[in-house]
């Protein structure tokens, strides 16, 4: 068997397409190409690919490496419509990466070019509303546009996934004509009550990297696998997200924000900050070292120089805070309370995260 996240995502995605990121100017993702790719390989995936959003600069960033194909996630609408939907689209040209730019603002132009030009793609995340406009005459059009479908979305909501299944698996033709006929639309496939699923993560911080994949006959190359892809012959794997792992990638691209954006304002504490944040995303506490990070910390401040900057009053002020916050006996209390039991991570840093939370708006309102 062969196996590919089919959705995953990289540095090089457009402006995320959450709304809180939006207004916030977060990126979509910190993840590193090439990074994805040892980690995508490492968890069993036998083929690589990036679907970033309406960019393909994250693919060519690994083209060059075994295994590979050129994807991207495409922004699309309905005529005259603001409901926005996105396609994933799979084994792509440069060439052909520029000619959907062309056709994507228009879901009828651009399913007619990739079906004319027999590339691999499906609709993703298909009952997830990517801004807020989807509504059940956009589904009903979806069903007679395209046969593949994502039936496993690592990153939202299981559930989602589960409804979208049962749903395309309860198509007749009987429905088909009456969907036909309501928008007046034939079906732009063969038995278009019968659907194909792939899976993909979702993945935007490189945690979650093949949580969900799709596999399909052994191929020993990309384009065979593109074409089982294409013929059907394909499983989603993997499971579906939740509301845990949703927040466990925004506390991830809120920290790689603040350590990309204020890194020299932090100074000799940027390596600490980073150290902590690695702690609090494997869901342990964030300040309480052992003894040999204690030291490596150390060392590793003698060596560079920068020991001595972080003696400098306003970083032990940043230190002292941190620190003094977890240290003192009613908040270690409450962490134990709240992590006793628990021993996924993803849980963990929610339970860890909403504490503090909690506390700091007790702090502001009381």
């Amino acid at each position: 068997m062969s196996r590919c996240d089919l959705h995953i995502h990289s540095r090089y995605s457009a402006r995320s397409e959450e709304w809180l990121f939006r207004r916030l100017d977060f990126p979509d993702s910190y993840s590193d190409p090439k990074q994805l790719h040892e980690q995508l390989l490492k968890r069993g995936m036998d083929y690589v690919t990036i679907t970033d959003h309406d960019a393909i600069a994250g693919c060519l960033k690994i083209a060059h490496l075994p295994r590979t194909f050129i994807s991207e996630q495409v922004t699309t609408y309905f005529p005259n419509d603001p409901c926005k939907l996105h396609i994933l689209v799979w084994g792509i040209s440069e060439e052909q990466h520029r000619e959907i730019e062309g056709v994507r603002d228009n879901i009828f132009e651009l399913q007619r070019y990739l079906q004319a030009a027999q590339i691999a793609h499906a609709v993703a995340h298909p009952l997830y509303s990517v801004n807020g406009k989807l509504e059940a005459k956009h589904l009903e059009q979806l069903i007679l546009l395209f046969k593949h479908f994502e039936g496993i979305n690592g990153l939202r909501d299981a559930l989602l996934s589960d409804l979208a299944q049962t749903l395309f698996k309860k198509l007749t033709p009987e429905k088909i004509d009456e969907l036909a006929n309501r928008h007046n639309l034939a079906p732009t496939h063969a038995e278009p009550w019968k659907k194909i699923f792939v899976g993909g993560s979702d993945d935007h911080g490189g945690q979650f990297a093949a949580s969900a994949f799709t596999e399909t006959p052994a191929a020993r190359s990309a384009e065979k696998f593109l074409q089982f892809i294409r013929n059907g012959d394909c499983t989603a794997r993997g499971h579906g997200g939740t509301p845990l792992i949703l927040s466990h990638g925004f506390y991830n691209t809120v920290g790689c924000f603040i350590q990309d954006r204020f890194h020299e304002k932090l100074g000799p504490g940027a390596a600490l900050l980073e150290k902590m944040f690695s702690r609090f995303m494997e869901g342990r506490a964030p300040t309480e070292f052992t003894l040999r990070e204690k030291m490596e910390f150390i060392v590793q401040g003698v060596l560079s120089g920068k020991i001595f900057e972080f003696a400098k009053p306003a970083n032990v002020s940043l230190w002292k805070e941190l620190s003094g916050y977890f240290a003192w006996p009613e908040v270690k209390a409450k962490l134990a309370a709240q992590l006793t039991g628990v021993s996924e991570p993803e849980r963990r840093t929610f339970l860890m995260a909403n504490m503090v939370a909690e506390q700091l708006a007790f702090r502001f309102f009381k």
